[in-house]
């Protein structure tokens, strides 16, 4: 497959609509506008990282262990990471030292509050199919809020 080349101007013009989105939501002060907004957005997220997931694993999880240790295996001999996810009872734990929304990855947006949303979204809709009850993530520290790293728990029934 060939790499696209998009032109400089279309970049710009991308982190210009990105930012006002993202300002848009968190200037209307509607929390839960944000949290739904977002958390749909993580959705598809979530599809796209399960499905490479299990491309790198071989095989679709079947239980919350298992979907800890496809995605480690993955963040470990794909991409190098040096942070994995950690497992207690019925909650999950995962800490980044930097941004790890795609977006402000490849430049095209900024750490922002709204984008924790959509990865506590993302997080949600990922373990929501190896659990029998409900998942809710918790974001303890927030690159986007100010703190210095990324620290995720998710609640679940299995």
């Amino acid at each position: 497959m060939s790499e696209t080349k998009i032109p400089n101007a279309a970049v710009e013009r991308n982190r210009v609509w990105i930012k006002a989105v993202t300002d848009s939501l968190d200037l209307r002060g509607d929390l839960s506008l944000s949290r739904s907004t977002m958390r749909d957005a993580g959705k598809q997220c979530a599809a796209q990282l399960l499905e490479k997931t299990i491309a790198h694993f071989g095989r679709r999880p079947e239980s919350v262990d298992e979907l800890i240790e496809a995605i480690n295996k993955r963040r470990k001999e794909e991409l190098n990471a040096s942070t994995f996810w950690t497992r207690l009872g019925n909650t999950a734990h995962f800490t980044l030292d930097t941004c790890g929304c795609d977006m402000v990855q490849a430049g095209l947006a900024e750490p922002h509050p709204v984008f924790c949303l959509c990865s506590a979204g993302m997080f949600e809709s990922l373990f929501t199919p190896f659990c029998k009850g409900p998942v809710k993530t918790e974001t303890v520290k927030a690159i986007g809020k100010g703190d210095t790293c990324c620290e995720f728990i998710v609640h679940f029934t299995e």
